[in-house]
């Protein structure tokens, strides 16, 4: 059996808890999860006023769930004059995919 101090050593170096903790927050709200799943269903970016119509919330309050996918890596944001468009990444998509996956058969995790 390893050591406990070993094992959190290995964890400090080793694996990208920082980058995990930030996903995991990401998606850990329902509003940001509904504006991820909706984002990952067009090919091309949204622009936020179309998002806002989406969901129960204000345009300030999508911008701010908006913010944190981006600073997550899940999605992307161009500006077009005034209006910013939004894309999920592939890494969104893949993590979506994964955890739908997941949610539909949990005996295949191994």
């Amino acid at each position: 059996m390893q050591n406990v101090g070993d094992v959190a050593q290995q964890l400090d170096t080793n694996a990208p808890l920082g980058r995990l903790t930030s996903l995991a927050r990401a998606l850990a709200d329902e509003t940001r999860l509904r504006l991820l799943v909706l984002l990952t269903h067009y090919a091309e970016p949204l622009c936020v006023c179309h998002l806002v119509e989406q969901v129960p919330v204000g345009q300030p309050t999508v911008s701010h769930h908006l913010r944190i996918l981006r600073e997550a890596g899940l999605v992307t944001v161009e500006r077009r004059g005034t209006w910013a468009y939004y894309a999920a990444t592939p890494l969104a998509q893949n993590v979506l995919r994964q955890l739908s996956h997941l949610l539909a058969d949990p005996a295949t995790v191994s």
